[in-house]
Order: structure tokens, then C-alpha cells, then sequence
């Protein structure tokens, strides 16, 4: 585990554990958007694959519209770079979300969603085709909200990206049963 995870999780512990203040709760209505930036820990599972996972860079932008005071809906989209052995790979997941608040008093919300997460690796040697793939995958995670200004919140959170089997190519090369995932940790602002 690298020593950005576990300083994330770290940070993500020590603000999760702070008192709320008096106001604080994430009083959503109306439109939102957001952005965030982290580490995240990705892996490419198949029969060809390296078993081992990467970190890297990560960040979303998102944005959408409330559906009740506890309940926003909205688009997203999230990617991880990383460049390893002068091998480029990233993944990028374009999906659907919503943010619940269980007790819309409170800061804590959970998150889940749905989408499509496309992989790419490629290296610097021009006559390399690069190795691509996609399938459908399922988002869940957390986080807390921390009012920063009257319309602005940063939020500390976790989400773990997960998906269905695809198609690996590479030219004329292709590999079955190929499966991503995705472990994020970061902050981000939303604007709500």
C-alpha cells in the first residue's frame, strides 16, 4: 500500500472523527457541481494481465441536480493516469450517480452509480498499438461534507469502482474476460 493511501485514509479518518458545526448540514437543493482530486489504486484483471496494482493520480468533475433535500442525482466523470516502466495506462468511467444523505441533518452520504470504464495502455514506441477496453461498471462509496463557504463544500471521500467482463485489444490482438477496478481516495468541492 503506497504512502499516498495511507495518508488519505489518514486525513479521511481524522475529519470523519471532527464535531460538526452548527449549520453544517448539506442542505441540498436546486443545482450542483463539483471536482476533486486524489490518489486511487487500479488494477487490470485477465489471463495476460500483471496481477499487481497500480496508484496513481486521480480526479472527477460531476454535477447534476437535487431530487429531495437528502437525494442528488447527477453525471460523472472520474479517471486514473499512471505511468509505470514507460507504460501510460489510465481509465476513465462515465457514469450516472446519486449522493444520499440516510439522515439529511447529517454530513456523512453514501454514494452509488453506474456506468461505462474504459481503459487505455500505450507506451512512447510509435509502432506499439495501444491496448484498449471497456465494459460496464458499478460505483459505491462515501464521504463527508464540510461546509467551506455558504454555497461550497469540501468533502473528503472513498468510492471503489468495479466491472463486468470485456474485450482487451491491441491490433489484431485480443484478450477475453477483462475486468477493471478502481479503489479512489480524495477531496473534492461542490458548489450547491
Amino acid at each position: 500500500m503506497s504512502v499516498r493511501f495511507v495518508a488519505a485514509a489518514l486525513a479521511l479518518a481524522a475529519l470523519a472523527g471532527a464535531p460538526r458545526a452548527h449549520g453544517q448540514s448539506p442542505n441540498v437543493h436546486g443545482p450542483w457541481f463539483g471536482g476533486g482530486l486524489g490518489t486511487a489504486s487500479a488494477r487490470v484483471n485477465c489471463d495476460a494481465c500483471v496481477a499487481d496494482r497500480n496508484g496513481g493520480l486521480s480526479g472527477y468533475l460531476s454535477g447534476g441536480l437535487a431530487v429531495s433535500r437528502g437525494l442528488r442525482a447527477g453525471a460523472e466523470l472520474a479517471g486514473w493516469f499512471d505511468t509505470t516502466n514507460d507504460v501510460s495506462q489510465r481509465l476513465s468511467l462515465y457514469g450516472a450517480s446519486l449522493w444520499w444523505n440516510p439522515n439529511p441533518a447529517s454530513s456523512w452520504y453514501l454514494k452509488g452509480g453506474i456506468g461505462l470504464l474504459s481503459y487505455r495502455a500505450s507506451t512512447d514506441n510509435q509502432n506499439d498499438d495501444p491496448l484498449t477496453g471497456s465494459a460496464a461498471a458499478l460505483q459505491v462509496g462515501g464521504g463527508y461534507d464540510i461546509r467551506a463557504a455558504r454555497k461550497l463544500w469540501f468533502s473528503p471521500f472513498a468510492n471503489l469502482v468495479v466491472s463486468s467482463s470485456g474485450n482487451l485489444t491491441s491490433g489484431n490482438t485480443v484478450v477475453t474476460d477483462a475486468s477493471y477496478s478502481m479503489l479512489q481516495l480524495g477531496a473534492g468541492l461542490t458548489w450547491r
